[in-house]
């Protein structure tokens, strides 16, 4: 028994120089990274990303292995935190290009639509209160103020990461995918949207900027239903427009809504 022990012991101590030695030679110069390459960073700042990469190369695994290594440093590590440090970017890459260089390669997203809150009231809504949303209907970043019509205004509810915080937030993919599709329909055959608004119930509501096919239709409301398919609103409200309105002229009264939620009927609604 006392050999068997000495023998373990004598492998144990063995294994632990054998893992002093490796750890050495990880921190040898050769190895060691000292140039951060980074691409596809425009909006964020390659400073920022860089400085947090140099960050994330700091001190040893397990007090012996050098996260400098080219061949060690943490890439995954790098790349989660890079996407949880900036929403901003969609995707992350850390690769090793030579002995002593990295390279990070992010994406950023592009704005796509605006979210504006969770509810649209004309005379509450702060233009300056709106955050960028991607194609996918991911909240990423404050706004600036634009003029009316660069990007479409979102309203509704969104499913928050941290409560209260915009930031991180996403649109319901399945409502958004509605709203978005009418609104890029509307967009070709109907008039130029300006806002949407996602209410309870599954009821929606696009506001229509301009039309150059039927210039009546400004400022007039489209009401629709998540269940029902943008293509078919649209295909019907095309084929109804011409009957209501032959010539391509509105009637006397103010055109202000075009309800499609019942089905196949659609109400034009007038006011004065």
């Amino acid at each position: 028994m006392l050999h068997i022990f000495y023998k373990t012991l004598a492998v144990v101590i063995l294994l632990l120089l054998f893992i002093i030695a490796v750890g050495g030679v990880s921190h040898k110069d050769k190895w060691r990274i000292d140039r951060i390459d980074i691409a596809g960073a425009n909006t964020v700042s390659a400073d920022r990303v860089r400085a947090l990469v140099k960050e994330k190369l700091l001190g040893n695994y397990f007090f012996v292995y050098a996260r400098e290594n080219s061949f060690l440093f943490p890439r995954r590590e790098i790349e989660h935190t890079l996407l949880d440090t900036f929403p901003r970017l969609s995707e992350a890459s850390a690769l090793r290009g030579d002995v002593s260089t990295i390279e990070i390669t992010v994406s950023e997203r592009k704005p796509y639509v605006l979210w504006c809150g969770a509810e649209f009231h004309s005379e509450l809504s702060d233009p300056a209160d709106c955050w960028f949303v991607d194609d996918s209907g991911f909240v990423f970043d404050r706004a600036p103020v634009f003029s009316e019509g660069v990007y479409i205004k979102m309203y509704g509810p969104l499913i928050e990461k941290t409560v209260g915080d915009p930031l991180r937030s996403i649109i319901s993919s399945a409502r958004f995918s509605t709203v978005d599709t009418f609104a890029k329909l509307s967009r070709a055959d109907i008039g130029e949207p300006i806002r949407v608004e996602m209410k309870e119930g599954g009821e929606n509501e696009l506001m229509i900027r301009a039309s150059e096919t039927h210039p009546f239709l400004a400022g007039v409301s489209l009401r629709f239903n998540d269940e029902q398919d943008p293509a078919t609103l649209i295909n019907n409200l095309r084929a109804s427009i011409p009957v209501q309105f032959p010539n391509n002229v509105a009637l006397k009264k103010k055109l202000l809504y075009i309800d499609m939620r019942f089905g196949s009927k659609i109400f034009f609604g007038f006011g004065e």
